[in-house]
């Protein structure tokens, strides 16, 4: 790595992650080539975002504002919606999904530039926003040509939004009451959706909450026997 020369850790990540999606371009819209041209997607997706970190730093473009980070990956998730729209495929789809995810907190912390800890709170509600996000986007996949990605996003959606939501109840009595009714409604919704991943998460959510309500109010007395 150190002895290849900048240009080389250039090529052997980014302009090579280009290359596997050029090829994955070719391929997969072929019946015969499929499952192949999926692979190229898989490899070049994993590749570009490290590749652009990498073309950063070697290039010495400046990285004393978060905006620099900001726009690469606001630059992948247009590259990968483009390329999502061109071949309609669900591995594209999870890559723009992933980049807009990570260009949306990027873009959070360049607006408000200062550390995560002194705006922890407004990271929550987005964590909040997102959960929900990939919820909605779960049920607009079904029986589409994204359908493979409903399980990972109800999953993912539930676990960030009840995740948020669980971060909150610490030490704010109003936040521990509204929970319950956030947990009730994630198993409404878990049935309504046939989800098994959303169901399984909000009632090990529920049993948490519950275990800190009792641990925090009933600890010294007769408790919930």
């Amino acid at each position: 790595w150190l002895d290849i020369g900048s240009w080389g850790r250039i090529g052997i990540t980014l302009l090579f992650g280009l290359r596997m999606i050029a090829l994955g371009s070719l391929l997969v819209g072929r019946v015969k080539t499929h499952m192949l041209g999926t692979v190229f997607h898989l490899i070049g997706g994993v590749l570009i975002p490290g590749g652009v970190l990498v073309a950063i730093s070697e290039l010495n473009i400046s990285t004393t504002s978060s905006w620099t980070y900001t726009i690469a990956f606001g630059s992948i998730f247009v590259f990968h919606v483009l390329l999502m729209l061109a071949h309609r495929h669900d591995i594209l789809t999870f890559f723009a999904i992933g980049n807009g995810t990570a260009f949306l907190y990027l873009l959070v912390g360049s607006i408000l530039d200062k550390p995560f800890y002194r705006s922890e709170d407004i990271y929550v509600y987005l964590t909040m926003i997102v959960g929900a996000s990939y919820l909605l986007l779960a049920h607009a996949f079904k029986k589409g040509w994204n359908e493979r990605l409903v399980g990972p996003l109800n999953f993912l959606g539930s676990s960030w939004f009840l995740g948020a939501c669980f971060y909150k109840v610490f030490d704010a009595p109003l936040w521990q009451m509204l929970y319950f009714f956030i947990l009730i409604g994630g198993l409404y919704v878990a049935v309504q959706i046939k989800s098994r991943s959303v169901l399984a998460l909000s009632t090990l959510f529920l049993i948490a909450h519950l275990t800190y309500i009792t641990s925090e109010y009933f600890a010294d007395s007769v408790g919930w026997p």
